[in-house]
């Protein structure tokens, strides 16, 4: 009975976890990745504002490249059960280089996902998304925020409401 028990738990989490290993957020952080790993990848401490109450934890670093490789001045990245699930790409910009961080992006979807990604784009917003994973890019007052986040179908409806 228990190596039963023992199968159904490996199965179960290799069909949980597995599609999150080749989803990258960026070309060398990956979703699913502990805080640990993390660490190494970024080589360097996080910020003293990160909190971490056990199943849920919230990182930040300064100075992470984006999923085009430009480094952002102020980034989080959000885990639960020690998993990363989504990370969000800040940097202080004008109008101007807010809309030339969207242009880019529109322009380099190839590089950003292998699989297709669907586009919604509204006034100094766009929104890309496939079955894997979901980039949405706005501005808050004078800050470009770039939001990668795991797919999940509740994610992708709330932020499609913002399109409509």
């Amino acid at each position: 009975m228990k190596k039963i028990l023992l199968f159904m738990v490996m199965l179960f989490s290799a069909t949980v976890f597995a599609g999150t290993v080749n989803v990258k957020v960026t070309n060398k952080i990956n979703f699913g990745i502990s805080p640990k790993e993390l660490r190494n990848i970024v080589k360097s401490e996080p910020l003293s504002n990160s909190h971490d109450d056990g199943s849920y934890a919230v990182y930040y670093y300064a100075n992470v490249e984006d999923p085009l490789g430009v480094k952002r001045q102020f980034n989080s990245f959000a885990f639960s059960e020690n998993k990363l699930y989504s990370t969000i790409f800040d940097s202080a910009t004008t109008d101007e280089e807010h809309a030339k961080i969207i242009e880019t992006y529109k322009k380099n979807i190839s590089k950003i996902s292998k699989e297709k990604m669907s586009i919604k784009e509204r006034k100094g917003a766009l929104l890309l998304y496939n079955s894997k994973k979901i980039i949405e890019i706005y501005r808050v007052i004078d800050h470009t925020f770039i939001n990668v986040a795991l797919y999940s179908a509740g994610k992708l409806n709330s932020s499609l409401k913002n399109y409509e």
